[in-house]
């Protein structure tokens, strides 16, 4: 199912968006309920100075593991620097993996692909749960150009912490079964996306994501999961703004 993976992840990967106010650009939150609105922005303020180390391992249908990584991402580093290969399938990297890992990182940067924040319509979002210490929103997809998550096949929904106004989880479930392609069939599927706070001074982070899929192939059945989890955080100055570099809309949730 690594196909299905790579669809989530695909589609999540740009993240929760939010635009620099001082950018001549549209406020992707304009609308928005503001709860929600201030956990995204104070999400967004930080999400750009962490260093974190990332671990990752792919599971098949029964549970065996495929692929296992252990990454160090750091903004402060020079663009071609900032990902770092630390353990693949269990061993250190050479230097040709490293410099492959690298350059694939590098390209996916380069590709134009639209986020979860600009997928997701959040002006229609509504609460559908609440107590003393949280709220949760149940936030529709965007059916404006939306091929990645189509509207009527997914759910989303977005939990925040009163107090701190800060993100604690964003989980994507799949309704009900659909195609990918002409021979590929996902009947179950979703993601979550887990915040942590590391230093209470600064909004959460992401803690841990985890995709999980079954469907079919060629009508033979197919399954698995995938999990990553990034601890070690280190507040940080990014690279850009060394050299004064106007940084643009930020991105986070960027796996």
């Amino acid at each position: 199912m690594r196909f299905f993976f790579s669809f989530l992840v695909y589609a999540l990967s740009g993240g929760l968006v939010v635009a620099d106010e001082t950018a001549a650009t549209r406020d992707p939150l304009a609308g928005a309920p503001e709860p929600l609105a201030a956990a995204i922005r104070n999400y967004g303020k930080d999400a750009d100075r962490w260093a974190y180390t990332q671990h990752s391992f792919e599971y098949d249908g029964k549970g065996r593991l495929q692929d296992e990584k252990l990454v160090r991402f750091d903004p402060s580093k020079h663009y071609d620097e900032q990902w770092t290969l630390l353990i693949a399938g269990g061993k250190e990297p050479t230097e040709a993996q490293q410099k492959k890992y690298r350059r694939k990182k590098a390209d996916r940067e380069k590709k134009e692909k639209r986020t979860l924040g600009e997928l997701l319509d959040l002006p229609r979002a509504v609460v559908v749960e609440e107590n003393a210490a949280a709220l949760t929103y149940e936030v529709p997809l965007a059916p404006e150009n939306n091929t990645r998550l189509p509207p009527k096949k997914f759910q989303v929904f977005v939990r925040l912490d009163k107090a701190s106004q800060s993100l604690r989880l964003v989980e994507v479930k799949l309704r009900e079964s659909m195609r990918l392609a002409l021979v590929v069939k996902v009947k179950k599927g979703g993601a979550r996306i887990e915040f942590a706070q590391v230093q209470p001074e600064f909004s959460a982070v992401v803690s841990a994501v985890s995709v999980e899929g079954q469907g079919s192939v060629m009508f033979v059945p197919v399954g698995g999961r995938a999990e990553m989890a990034r601890t070690d955080y280190k507040r940080v100055t990014p690279y850009d703004e060394r050299f004064n570099v106007k940084i643009g809309p930020l991105k986070a949730l960027d796996f």
